[in-house]
């Protein structure tokens, strides 16, 4: 049956076809460690089929299949028509259809003639914000009642499938940093040839969008799973590298700190809120802004990064409203986000959740990446952050930058 106008949002979503495509996973060779994970899903539920399926709006893609016949084999590839993990999709939740002749949610689906689908059972691949990427799953070519221990060993693999989605993601934008740090470097060394004088814009230019690449390797770099990977380990090394050579070119066309002068006069207040309505657009999550008028000197990429990765972690782990505030307090603007959640298990947590590689919600996709580099970023601009529980009943986070004079 054909999805929801619901659904099909979620479907199309922008922000989860972005991070779908930063994967890197589409249109590319198998990757030795998902194809493991699908031979070993196959062979524990004694189940012909098992796919690591990622869904864009028109098709699904195998990143990696066992025990799939010809030509879909080959193909690595249907169009939505033959896709029961487009409903994983649309619904963010698994699906387990034990007869799918008799199942209402997918008895026209194409998948059931041409692909042989008798039964299937699939579980949500999310990604750090909680966007369902796509679908773990196995299939059977009989009608099967499907256990709940089988589903519970599912989810188990399936939760592993995301962590490896999720590091192909992070792989793949550092791979991106770097060519776009040498183009930058390129750039830089064309303006020493071009200006005796170190032309003074094109280094103000320069210098914002390199402090922000370094706080992301630096963050990179100290990720428990990048350091247990030689080849990431080796592709984040020649980063730093090029980032110490970017700003040793920089600042030898200028003054030899980042100052004042490389920020602008930024509208905290609208800014937060622009990136509410577009990170709240889609979520069934309530999310109440009060915005009032405060300026700040900084770069505005900067709290922009910040704030969304502070408000994603909170529509993650929300039960039905987040709170988002901004007011000047002492000289400061303070931004808070908080919800109506679990919280962190202990009240020390909430001293530690800054820590790079710090996870306390371990049954969903989270590298512990984004409140360390939330910290870094504001740190860079000349604030501070703070983190305690909410009156709500989960987390509050407080971000503090110095008002502009």
């Amino acid at each position: 049956m054909s999805p929801s106008t619901a659904e099909e949002a979620h479907l199309l979503n922008r922000i989860r076809l972005q991070s779908l495509a930063e994967t890197g996973l589409l249109d590319t060779p198998e990757r030795d460690a998902l194809d493991r994970y699908a031979r070993i899903a196959a062979r524990a539920l004694k189940a012909p089929v098992s796919l690591v399926s990622l869904v864009d709006d028109h098709r699904q893609f195998f990143a990696a299949a066992h025990g799939l016949g010809e030509p879909w084999n080959q193909q690595r590839e249907t169009p939505l028509s033959h896709s029961f993990c487009q409903h994983v999709v649309n619904q963010r939740s698994a699906l387990v259809v034990e007869e799918a002749l008799t199942d209402e949610r997918v008895c026209d689906n194409l998948a059931i003639p041409d692909l042989n689908v008798a039964a299937y059972a699939g579980m949500p691949i999310c990604d750090e914000g909680g966007n369902v990427l796509g679908s773990f799953c196995v299939i059977d070519d009989q009608p099967r009642k499907w256990s709940a221990e089988e589903l519970q060993l599912l989810q188990l693999i399936a939760d592993a499938v995301a962590e490896e989605v999720e590091l192909a993601r992070r792989a793949a934008l550092a791979e991106k940093a770097e060519s776009d740090l040498a183009t930058i470097n390129t750039e830089i060394s064309a303006a020493h040839q071009r200006a005796a004088n170190h032309n003074a814009a094109i280094m103000h230019d320069l210098r914002t969008p390199l402090q922000v690449v370094s706080v992301a390797v630096q963050s990179l770099a100290g990720h428990p799973s990048i350091q247990a990977s030689d080849a990431l380990n080796s592709t984040v090394d020649m980063l730093e590298r090029n980032v110490a050579q970017a700003f040793k070119l920089v600042q030898a066309g200028g003054r030899s700190t980042l100052e004042d002068d490389v920020f602008q006069r930024v509208e905290v207040g609208l800014l937060v809120q622009n990136v509410c309505l577009d990170l709240a657009a889609d979520s069934e999550i309530s999310v109440d802004v009060l915005a009032k008028p405060a300026e700040v000197l900084a770069d505005p990429t900067m709290i922009k990064r910040a704030v969304q990765n502070l408000l994603s972690n909170a529509l993650r782990f929300a039960s039905t409203k987040v709170s988002v505030t901004v007011a000047s307090h002492d000289d400061f603007v303070r931004i808070v986000v908080e919800d109506d959640g679990d919280g962190l298990p202990d009240l020390d947590d909430y001293q530690r959740v800054w820590e790079l590689g710090k996870r306390f919600h371990t049954t969903r996709s989270n590298t512990g990446l984004g409140l360390a580099v939330t910290r870094q970023l504001i740190q860079a601009l000349g604030g501070s952050v703070r983190a305690h529980p909410s009156d709500l009943g989960g987390a509050r986070f407080e971000l503090f930058l110095p008002e502009a004079g």
